[in-house]
């Protein structure tokens, strides 16, 4: 009774590993896809009085900018030079969020204040490494 046990289980491991290494290739790119995700990064800048707070700023594509007021005069960000346009409302407080999601370099300036530029770099995210589970 105790060895057909064994067999019942030694089959049921077989199968699952099995299962798992005929997965589709969609299913484990989204789990990868996941896993970058989870390594993206929240960055903050400032938007003061003429200023942005970096001016140089060096992000991963995939980062989530946020741009957050903490003068009192009207700004905006707006990107005049790079590779996908964005831009926020012209206002005096509150934040404005972008994933980016092109790498490249950015100018990004304040429409209402001349030489309030900055420069972002988007670097494109590292390879995506798999290792595929050993044969049985």
């Amino acid at each position: 009774m105790q060895a057909l046990r064994r067999i019942a289980v030694i089959g049921l491991l077989v199968m699952t590993i099995g299962a798992v290494a005929t997965l589709p290739v969609d299913a484990a790119r989204g789990s990868l896809a996941r896993n970058q995700a989870s390594l993206a990064k929240k960055i903050k800048i400032k938007v003061g009085d003429n200023y942005f707070k970096p001016k140089k700023i060096t992000v991963t594509v995939g980062d989530t900018v946020t741009f957050k007021w903490i003068g009192t005069a009207v700004h905006d960000v707006k990107v005049k030079k790079g590779p996908e346009k964005f831009g926020s409302k012209k206002q005096a407080s509150g934040k404005f969020s972008r994933v980016v999601l092109q790498p490249g370099d950015y100018k990004i300036v304040c429409t209402l204040h001349p030489g309030m530029v900055m420069k972002l770099t988007a670097l494109a995210p590292p390879p995506v490494t798999t290792t595929a589970p050993p044969a049985p």
